[in-house]
């Protein structure tokens, strides 16, 4: 028995599986016999758009963060996770959601962080690599240090750092007063009410304020690099401007220390909370070019536990074709942090260097992480098989996982045992380097953004940042 015939997909899955040529290339035929502990039906699938059906690149719905079900499931979170992310991504004006004024970009200064309003048709996407901004702000570029990485096709990969306009006006409250110093994340409606009445005696309306405060952190490559531009979506922003001075040195052009590119989407962490959860959940999402999986397991319908082995044969981003482990994950280059330059790294020329997904589906790759890896399996292909139907540019993007807490409260530790979901999660692009290992006690979201408070998770929050509006006399 055929897993997808149950949510009457056969039909889709098979063209998905004949389109697919990674990460799921080489396990497509055992994984169509996953279990569907975590599916979604097209009737399900439709209410996600705005005009009601599956269409190609359709404009698809916030989730509605307020109204998230109190009597949930893991598959809910994860849902929640992939609609916002479709959200995102969805075409607006002529380029995407996260490009439109519901989204601020975020750039940095020594005292905080400046929300930078989008205006549609207009560029001024200005992203950067890590060493351009204080380090302790971590959005930006590679976690856990300032290692960054290059592209098989010789691409750097460039950082956006975003928050939606509930963000924002939540922090120019706290920043101005309005707000108490100690106010969590909205994550109910008289909170957000707050945020909502603030902003209107300001002249601002929130269309999307049920999406509760959204922080969000990209990672891109130049577009003229890809095998397949197609297959992206796509960004325009001004970047560094790198002269190749030596094998060890790529320094900023003191001519032209800026240039315009087209980008192509390669990462994106969604973090948000949602009703009751304060703490915020953590997801990331892969193009899925970018690098193969670490061997991994899952359950099929029989409820048997089967293993996936690691396979590198494919057309990848970031791996040679049948790469092997041994050698990979070691970082060529890093960013002065004074200069903006780029170094080599001890030992190292500036180069590529092999990537893979240590823990796949944000799990450590042991049986005991098949039940996890089941649900976000099942769901990633209900969705791709849809979106491969209409040729959905997005049907190219996966969900690695999210991360929450089981009652809503704050996490004090990377081994919190109210830790639910990937608990190992990373993004291949984003903490290439800082995903090495199995141990929960320094891997995972929380591993950097446990606090004793809401907004102490979050990097990019602070009283200090610069609030889009001068606080009232």
């Amino acid at each position: 028995m055929n897993r997808i015939t149950n949510t009457g997909l056969a039909a889709a899955m098979t063209l998905a599986m004949a389109l697919d040529s990674s990460p799921l290339h080489a396990e497509t035929a055992a994984l169509n016999y996953v279990d569907n502990g975590c599916s979604i039906s097209p009737t399900e699938f439709s209410t996600w758009f705005a005009s009601g059906s599956l269409n190609d690149n359709g404009m698809v719905k916030f989730a509605d963060s307020v109204g998230f079900p109190t009597d949930n499931s893991k598959c809910d979170f994860y849902k929640w996770a992939h609609q916002m992310f479709l959200w995102i991504t969805s075409p607006a004006g002529g380029g995407i959601v996260l490009d439109s004024p519901v989204f601020y970009d975020v750039n940095f200064t020594n005292t905080g962080a400046v929300y930078i309003p989008n205006t549609l048709g207009v560029t001024g996407n200005a992203f950067a690599l890590r060493g351009t901004k204080p380090q302790n702000f971590q959005p930006g570029g590679q976690a856990g240090g300032s290692d960054t990485l290059l592209s098989l096709n010789g691409s750097l990969v460039y950082f956006g750092v975003h928050a939606n306009d509930v963000y924002a006006w939540f922090n120019t409250a706290v920043s101005n007063g309005a707000l108490p110093s100690s106010a969590p994340f909205p994550s109910n409606p008289a909170e957000l009410n707050s945020i909502v009445q603030y902003a209107a005696q300001h002249g601002a309306v929130l269309p999307d304020a049920n999406a509760l405060t959204l922080e969000l952190k990209t990672a891109w490559v130049d577009a003229a690099t890809v095998s397949d531009l197609s297959e992206y979506v796509t960004i325009s922003a001004t970047v560094p401007n790198y002269v190749k001075t030596s094998s060890t040195l790529w320094t900023i052009d003191s001519k032209t220390p800026t240039i315009q590119k087209t980008l192509a989407l390669v990462g994106m962490h969604v973090v948000g909370p949602v009703q009751n959860h304060p703490e915020m959940v953590w997801a990331t999402f892969e193009h899925h070019r970018n690098a193969p999986d670490n061997s991994f397991y899952f359950n099929n319908i029989f409820d048997q536990t089967q293993e996936v082995p690691y396979d590198s044969t494919g057309t990848w981003t970031f791996m040679t074709n049948g790469g092997s482990q041994n050698g990979a994950l070691v970082a060529q280059m890093t960013v002065d942090g004074s200069t903006g330059n780029i170094k080599a790294t001890s030992g190292n020329t500036i180069r590529q260097n092999d990537v893979f997904r240590v823990n796949p589906w944000g799990n450590a790759p042991t049986a005991a992480s098949a039940e996890n890896n089941s649900e976000l399996i099942s769901l990633n292909l209900d969705i791709r098989a849809m979106l491969t139907l209409v040729s959905d540019v997005r049907a190219n993007y996966f969900q690695v996982g999210a991360i929450w807490t089981r009652d809503g409260t704050i996490p004090s530790s990377p081994t919190d045992p109210n830790l639910v979901g990937s608990l190992l999660l990373a993004n291949s692009t984003m903490e290439t380097y800082h995903q090495q290992g199995t141990s929960q006690s320094d891997q995972g979201c929380f591993g950097c953004h446990s606090a004793s408070t809401s907004t102490g998770t979050s990097h990019l929050f602070s009283p200090n940042n610069q609030p889009l509006v001068p606080p009232s006399k």
